[in-house]
Parts: C-alpha cells; structure tokens; sequence
C-alpha cells in the first residue's frame, strides 16, 4: 500500500508540472500536433490519476472491511480460546473425580444429568441465577413419584410348589414334634405339615487359653511345655452356642431368618455396601444357598417394620430450635411407566442431620422443592444448605434461619486455582482459610456459643468484609474489560456475592458450623452404594434403602454399633412387640 501511494503523488506531481508549463506565458517553439499531442497525453495522466485515485479508495475501504474481519477473528479466537480453558478445567476435575462410573448404569433419555458430580450440578444451577434448569422441572413434573411407580403384576401362585428347595445349609438340625407332650395336651396327631424351616448365621471369635507349664529336664534345663489332656470335647468350658434358644422358632415374620441372619444382612448390604451378588457368593462359602431375590424380600419385610420407627425420629430431627444439615445427592432408579415402558429416571436421595439430637434421616424422591418442603414443613429452627434454589423459600420464613456453606464457595475457588490455573483465586482461598481456622480454634478450646459468636465478630467478621470487597472488585473489573477471569471463577464469585447474606448468617449463631460438611460425610455411605449397586431396580428398593441408612447412621451418631440395633430391634419385633414410638426410644438415646 505505501508504494501504491508513492506512485500516485509522483504521477500527480508529474501531472501538475505539465499542466503548469502547458499554461506558462513563456513561448515554446511547439507545432499544433505537438502541442496537441502534449494536451492529450496531460489528459490521459490525469485520468489514470482519476483511476489511481479511484482504486485507492476502493482498496481503503477493504483495508478497514479486512481490519473489522481481523478484529472479528481475534474476539471469536479469545471466545473459542476462553471455552477451550473452560473444558480443559472440567476435564481435569472430571479426572480427578472418574474413578467408579464405568460400573453406573446408562440412564434413560431424560437423564440428562448422567454422571456429572456435585460441583457440576452447582455450574447449572449458578449458570441459572441458582435456579432449577427448565429440563429438570419439566423432568420432575412429568415424573412425579405417583406417576412413575414400577406397576408390577401379580403373579400365578396355583402352581407354587409345597417347598423349595433352592435355600439349603450344609448343616441341618432337625427338631422334632414330641407327639407324647401332644397327646398329654389332649390334642389328636393328624398328620405333619410342611416344616418350618428357620436359619441363623452364627460369626463369633473364638479364644483358646493354653496353659504352658514351665518344666525343666532330666539334664536341668528349663523350658515351657504344653500336651493337651486326653478329655472330650464336650467337657470343655468353651461353648460354641447355646442350643437352649432354638427349642422353638424365632424367624422374623415374613422370612425364615432369625433376628441375627436379618440383622447381619443389613449391615452386610447398608453399612458394607456388599451387593446381593456378593452376599449370595459368600452364603455358597458357608454351604448355604439362597438366591438374591429372597436376600432382597427378607430386607424389604424387615424395612416394613422398621420404617413404622421412622416417624420418631423425625421428631427428633426436627426438633424446634437446634439446626439441622441439609444435602441431596442423586442416583437413576428403575421405573415401570403406565404404558408399561421401563426407564432409569433420575432421583434424589435427601439426607438431614441434627448433631444436637444426633439424628440422620434419608428422605427419597425428586430434586423438586415440594420433595423438602412438605418434609421439613414449617421447621423452626436452623437450616445450613448449599444454594440450591429448592432451599431458597427458607429464607421466607419467620422463624427459620437460612444458613449456606462455605465449604462449597471454598471448593469452587480450589477448581478454578487447580484446574483453570487462575491465579485470583488463591487470595479467596488464603482468606477462607483464616475462617477456618477460627473454628478450629473454637473447636480445640471448647469455646460456648457465646464465645463463639464473640470470636467470630472479632477474628472472622473483618476477614468477610475483606473477601466481599475484593470479589465485588474484581467482578466490576471484568464487567469494564480491564481484567480477564476464569469462567470457573467467574462462577465462585457469582455464586458468593449472590448468597452472601446466608453466607454470613453464620457468625450470629455459635451452634452452627462454618460449613456442611457433617451432612456430606452422611451423603458418602449412600454414594457408595450407588457406585457398587450402579442404581436402584425399583423405586421401592430405593425407599428401603433409605430406611435402613437413616438407622446405620443414627447408630453411628450415636456411637452404637448398628448390628447390636437391629438384632434387638428384630428380638422385640419376633417377640411380638409393635408399640414402635417405645421401642424407638428403649434403642436409641431420645434427645432430652
């Protein structure tokens, strides 16, 4: 371009003089042809001036077209390169997160959600002003619990056989009917009838005492000895059981197992997360066969009465004026729909602590707010949550303080420094970590809960003053363009100055806890099961699965043992006893 605007001012120049000379009053000795000759070749110079000047304007206006379309390029290059960071920042959380879903199982269609972790979730929702996405609510509404309930025929029960022979032990001991005591009782013996048949595992730890003797020999030398004494087996003080308890038959109702076989089932599959699968195979070690269906209606049987107990403890947990955690993890669920087609729809599993009244409760259903709503209803007291939008009408009501956990700010400031290597969110995580600390503080030293308040205005206030005012600075010097942020962060810093005032509802109340955390650790047993079962085949496997959780984990809230909880439980209910509400509160520990 700089040599085409050279030529142009030369061939100008050029033009000029010889229109200059063609008008100068000197006298040339110049013939009419040539004088003609000199005006036509002035002409056309200044036309090709005319053209020059003509293209220079068309080729200007390319530039500018070409400098808009370069300018375009460079912004789509920063947008592309901006998703690029972006991905690369999820694919490193997912890596680090992968482990366990090669064994989950495919969802239907409207699973959109299929294996996205916690923090995934959290984008959506932060994405959405902290709102449900449109797929899930038209998701939930469409599949409500009612509609989606697996319709599971009746099957033909005139050609069932008068025993099976499918559950069998390696050892059988038969107990037989003494017909005498019979007749005594002035009854008639008419014929046999099916037998009962009743099985007890039975897993102890057996401790053998020797009592070496110190001996010395024929040559003075001294040693311990031991030779066993020639007596039988039967004469020794260690029994292995007590026979007297299987005089007569204490299978829980619905089942042939005892209290102790139901109860070791249990904790084998809810606290050990062992499938029917692996719990058939370890029978078949023990020479005992049983088929996983019947291992799945001795737990649903023993769940139906478990579950009467359910209603306790939810008085418990919501007792008014303690505070209560909140989280949601979600899980597919086979369900068989009216028309008869069989999906994995997606569904939640809810957990609730109360560390005051030491009660853990798994409520199962959709991601819907009515789902906690209606379960939590007009709860007075403390609730801490993430900022899921379901959580959000608490902060209407009265009585009910809405607390969010800083925990999950803290984790979106760690993926934007480990995975987007954004540098700004360090600052976030040093300041959070001074919160932390505080804590950890009030922890140790055993402070009151007005201690703690105290601290917490003194040491944690000004640190959350100064957290507010960089993230509100930051978040304007990206709005000007003067700064670039990470998406990842972009996203912490929404989602803290969005929910900052129950952020800092905290430090107004010493009984509850920087963060969520308590409820998370009660969420991790339930996603162990989803990781080793894949999902759930029905939506009542589910709901007794969340039957049995709520009681593995009270006992462990407690500091009971679950196994010793559910084999008396199981005793009282083979004994004949169903005043569920007393039996509740001879078990566990009633809150005063």
């Amino acid at each position: 371009m700089a040599e085409i605007h050279t030529d142009i001012d030369r061939m100008i120049m050029q033009a000029q003089y010889l229109l200059a000379m063609n008008q100068s009053p000197v006298d040339t000795d110049m013939t009419d042809m040539e004088r003609k000759q000199y005006q036509d070749q002035i002409k056309e110079l200044i036309q090709t001036v005319k053209t020059l000047l003509d293209a220079n304007v068309t080729l200007g206006e390319k530039q500018k077209e070409a400098e808009a379309k370069a300018q375009k390029s460079d912004a789509r290059i920063a947008e592309l390169q901006a998703q690029v960071d972006k991905l690369n920042g999820e694919l490193q959380a997912r890596r680090r997160k992968i482990h366990g879903k090669n064994s989950e199982k495919k969802s239907g269609a409207k699973s959109g959600d299929k294996g996205k972790t916690k923090d995934e979730a959290e984008d959506d929702y932060i994405n959405n002003g902290c709102q449900q996405s449109k797929e899930s609510e038209e998701s939930s509404d469409e599949e409500s619990d009612e509609s989606s309930e697996a319709t599971n025929p009746k099957g033909d029960l005139s050609k069932r056989p008068d025993h099976y022979n499918t559950m069998q032990a390696e050892t059988c001991v038969v107990h037989e009917c003494d017909l005498e005591k019979v007749k005594a009782m002035g009854l008639t013996f008419l014929r046999y009838t099916r037998p009962v048949d009743q099985f007890d595992r039975i897993s102890m730890i057996r401790q053998d005492r020797y009592r070496y003797v110190w001996v010395r020999d024929k040559e003075g030398k001294e040693f311990a000895f031991f030779i066993p004494m020639d007596k039988d087996v039967e004469q020794r003080s260690c029994k292995f059981v007590d026979e007297s308890k299987y005089d007569m038959p204490t299978v829980v109702p619905h089942t042939s197992g005892t209290s102790s076989m139901v109860s070791d089932l249990v904790v084998n599959r809810f606290q050990y997360a062992i499938t029917s699968g692996r719990e058939m195979y370890r029978m078949i070690n023990e020479k005992m066969k049983m088929s996983k269906m019947s291992i799945f209606n001795w737990l649903r049987h023993g769940a139906e009465f478990l579950e009467n107990c359910l209603e306790t403890i939810k008085t418990w947990l919501l007792k008014p004026g303690t505070t209560i955690y909140c989280d949601e993890s979600w899980v597919d669920t086979k369900v068989t729909e009216a028309n008869g087609e069989v999906h994995y729809r997606r569904r939640y599993m809810w957990v609730i602590v109360n560390l005051t009244t030491k009660v853990c409760y798994y409520l199962y259903g959709s991601r819907r707010q009515e789902v906690i709503k209606e379960f939590l209803g007009d709860f007075k007291g403390t609730l801490m949550t993430d900022a899921y939008a379901a959580y959000l009408y608490f902060n209407k009501l009265k009585d009910c303080t809405h607390v969010c956990c800083w925990s999950h700010v803290r984790r979106l400031f760690v993926s934007a420094s480990r995975d987007y290597k954004d540098t700004l969110a360090q600052a976030f995580i040093d300041l959070i970590g001074i919160l932390y600390k505080v804590e950890v503080e009030n922890q140790v030293l055993g402070r009151t809960e007005k201690e703690i308040v105290k601290h917490r205005g003194e040491e944690s206030l000004p640190v959350l003053h100064d957290i507010y005012q960089q993230a509100t600075a930051l978040l304007k010097q990206f709005e000007k363009n003067e700064i670039k942020l990470s998406a990842k962060l972009q996203q912490a810093l929404i989602y803290m100055t969005k929910h900052w005032e129950e952020l800092m509802a905290y430090t107004k109340i010493g009984s509850v806890l920087i963060d969520n955390n308590c409820c998370e650790r009660a969420v991790r047993p339930f996603t162990n099961l989803r990781k080793n079962f894949g999902g759930f085949s029905s939506e009542q496997g589910a709901r007794v699965t969340a039957t049995y959780l709520s009681f593995v984990e009270t006992c462990k809230l407690m500091a009971m043992a679950p196994l010793d909880f559910f084999r008396r439980f199981f005793d009282m209910i083979v004994a004949g006893r169903r005043d569920y509400a007393l039996m509740t509160e001879a078990l566990l520990v009633k809150p005063v």
